[in-house]
This record gives structure tokens, sequence and C-alpha cells, in this order.
């Protein structure tokens, strides 16, 4: 757990891809310049964003190399950073305006990137098929930066000259071309041990809304939105996305509709898919169990918006919300033990449950709280009264309680 407080509203942008993806637009005359403005850029995102998936296409070397700069101490305004593999699956037609839907994993930040490689990546990799149209083309390899740059040259080699000009690098016209069965996607992790469990998936809805409803395709197009877990979609703007959402009710599939950056250009860019451009906020721990509470509770815990109406109104008024409190022994040489085990007790803005066994102090938090929130119903105390803690011993002497709201306040409980 991230939050010991539990769960508050943060923004979550699951779909950043970086400047190791196959198709970027991301600035710098070189690798590590591109690098080191798309980090910059990382750092400089609004402090309510606390999650990033980190999203690339068929391979999972820009998410090692975030963690390598974040445990060297950079993003150190990000919580969580998902590892997150976006393909390109059957579900598709032709090249560029006919387009394929984006299959994406989401894995738990709990699994290695070794592991992520080694029990899927690799596993995956005989399911490959060239797209239909290639045919006299044999390609049977790993899937390597170069074997895929390899496969785009010989496509490009039965095209005519004036064909060419609408084709871009041999690596991205051999990444554009491989296809993948979803089904074969999810058939391994739901089998593999090491996966099973710390996955979630998601679909394009830009890509899916492509697709088309005949009679002979309408089954297949529910079947790819609704076995899948979230709908990625980066949204022009709010209404656009409140739009979208309300079209996938209509049609009766599956809405939980994320908005996503799909972040290819750098932070300062006129283009939609940017870095920092997320308007989805969720109310969660910041973990991939907080990601996955979500599922059961989807339009209670994520809102698509400038700002959850609790969160502004507690931004408005923040001297009325206890954020934590503190009880704090003065003397050490004290042999009772009053919370000891935890002196600093965070509390959330919303609903707070005590939970104990009798004794384990819940009246004694309970009345705290009261007392430091100016309560006049002190003969209403079962814990601070005379008979009690305010008596035994003189502990009251020794004792003293510090809070936060709008600052730090000192009150002593003999006060």
């Amino acid at each position: 757990m991230n939050y010991q407080q539990g769960s508050e509203w943060h923004k979550w942008d699951l779909h950043v891809h970086t400047p190791e993806s196959i198709e970027n637009h991301f600035s710098g005359s070189s690798t590590e310049q591109k690098w080191e403005t798309f980090l910059e850029d990382l750092e400089k995102l609004p402090e309510d964003i606390k999650v990033i998936g980190i999203n690339d296409y068929l391979f999972i070397e820009g998410y090692r190399k975030i963690l390598k700069y974040k445990s060297a101490g950079r993003l150190k305004n990000i919580d969580t950073i998902f590892p997150v593999i976006e393909f390109r699956v059957k579900k598709f037609a032709g090249h560029k305006e006919f387009k394929r839907v984006n299959f994406h994993v989401i894995f738990s930040d709990n699994l290695s990137p070794d592991i992520i490689q080694n029990q899927f990546l690799n596993a995956l990799q005989s399911k490959y098929v060239l797209s239909s149209g290639l045919s006299g083309i044999t390609w049977n390899a790993s899937i390597t930066i170069d074997s895929l740059a390899d496969l785009g040259k010989q496509i490009k080699a039965t095209l005519s000259t004036k064909e060419l000009f609408n084709y871009e690098s041999d690596l991205v016209e051999g990444f554009r071309n491989l296809n993948l069965d979803e089904d074969e996607i999810i058939k391994l992790l739901e089998t593999n041990t090491y996966l099973q469990n710390d996955f979630l998936l998601a679909i394009g809805k830009t890509e899916w809304d492509s697709l088309p409803w005949g009679e002979s395709s309408i089954a297949e197009k529910k079947d790819v939105i609704n076995k899948v877990n979230f709908v990625f979609i980066s949204s022009e703007n709010i209404a656009a996305y409140n739009k979208a959402k309300q079209k996938l009710i209509d049609q009766k599939v599956n809405h939980n509709l994320l908005d996503c950056s799909d972040a290819h250009y750098n932070i300062g860019s006129v283009e939609k898919d940017r870095i920092g451009k997320c308007f989805t906020w969720i109310k969660a721990d910041t973990t991939f169990e907080g990601l996955r509470q979500v599922l059961y509770e989807f339009e209670d815990r994520v809102f698509v918006g400038d700002i959850p109406s609790s969160k502004k109104k507690l931004n408005q008024n923040p001297t009325r919300y206890i954020r934590k409190i503190e009880i704090i022994k003065t003397d050490p040489s004290m042999k009772e033990v009053w919370f000891d085990t935890m002196p600093s007790i965070t509390l959330n803005s919303k609903l707070v449950a005590i939970i104990g066994n009798k004794g384990n102090g819940k009246s004694a938090i309970t009345d705290i709280i009261g007392l430091i929130g100016n309560s006049h119903n002190y003969e209403y105390f079962s814990f601070l009264r005379s008979t009690k803690f305010l008596k035994k011993n003189r502990l009251i002497e020794h004792q003293h309680i510090r809070h936060a709201w709008n600052g730090i306040q000192d009150i002593r409980l003999n006060q």
C-alpha cells in the first residue's frame, strides 16, 4: 500500500510511449537527448499525476530504462510505473487508414522485466504471422529490431518505386505487418504460473470503432471489447470523452473507458497525443491492486474531467479536514505503551473506519479527534475521562498530540 490513509483521487495515465517505441515523435537529435527531454517532461507533470503506464510496442526495453532512471533518483513525482505491452492484432485490414485493433497488456509492477520477457514475449514469438497480401515472402524469426527491419525491407522490395513514397522505414513497415491473435495472448497469460494473477487487458477505442458492424462481424467486434478489462482512448477534450463513453453504453458493450495521453509527442506539442494530456482520475491506492479494485466499482472510482468534486472541495477548504494525528510520548522512561507501534495516524478526507479488538484504542482515537476538532462534548468521551486515561498514573503529563490540518499545531492531552 502506497497511501496508508486509503483511497484518494489521483490522475493515472496508463498509455505513455517512450523514445524506445517503434513509432514515436519525441524531440532530440540523439537517443540520449530524446530520453533526457522525455524524462524532464515526465518530471514536469502536474503533481496530481501519480501513476503512469509505460506502453511500448512488442518490446519492454523502454520500461527497463525507466526503471533504471527511477532507481537512480529520477521521476520522484511518480508513485507507480506499470509495464504495458501493446500489440496490433488480427482485427484489421490493410495499410494506414484501415486500422488494426491495438491490444494492451497491463502488467503488475511486481513483475520484473525479465519475467515478462522470458515468460511472455519469448513464448509468443512463434504465434506471429504475416499480414494477408504478402504471399511469396517467408519470414520466420525471433522478433528483434533487426529482424523486423529485415521483414520491412523484404516487403518494400516487392513494391514498385512509385509506391515506396507511401511507406515508412523498414522497421516501421515490418512492425505494421505483424499480426497477433488476442486469444493466444490471453491463453498464455491465464495459464502461465508467473503471469496469471498479474495482468489486466485493454484495447484502443478508436481502432475498435473502425471495425464494421456487418452481419458477419458483429459478434467478433463485441467479443474483442468485452473480453478486456478496460478501453483506452485519447480524447481531444472532456466532451469528446463523454460522447465516446455514451456511444459504448448505447452499443451495450464494455464501457470501462479510460482517457490516456497515448503520448507519442513531448509535453509542449500541439498534438493531441502528448505527455500530460490525460483527464482520468482514479480513487484507489496507487498500486496494481488499486487498479484491479476499479473493475468492481468503476463508476465510483473513476472520474474523467477537470477535478472530482470531493477533491475540489478539499482543495478549497483544507482547514476543515484532518490529514494526520501523531500521539507522541514526551517521557521516554515511561513503561506504559500508548500507540508506540503506530504513533502517526493518517486520515482520509472521506470515510474512515476504525477496526480493532476491545482495548486496542478505537475510543482513544475518536476521543482525540474530537478533542483536536475543538469538540465541547467532553462528557461523552469514553477514553479521555478523569476515571480513565486522564487519571491513571498521571500519564496525561507525558503525552501530547500533534495534528495537521492546514499546517501543524500542538495540543497537549491535558488541555
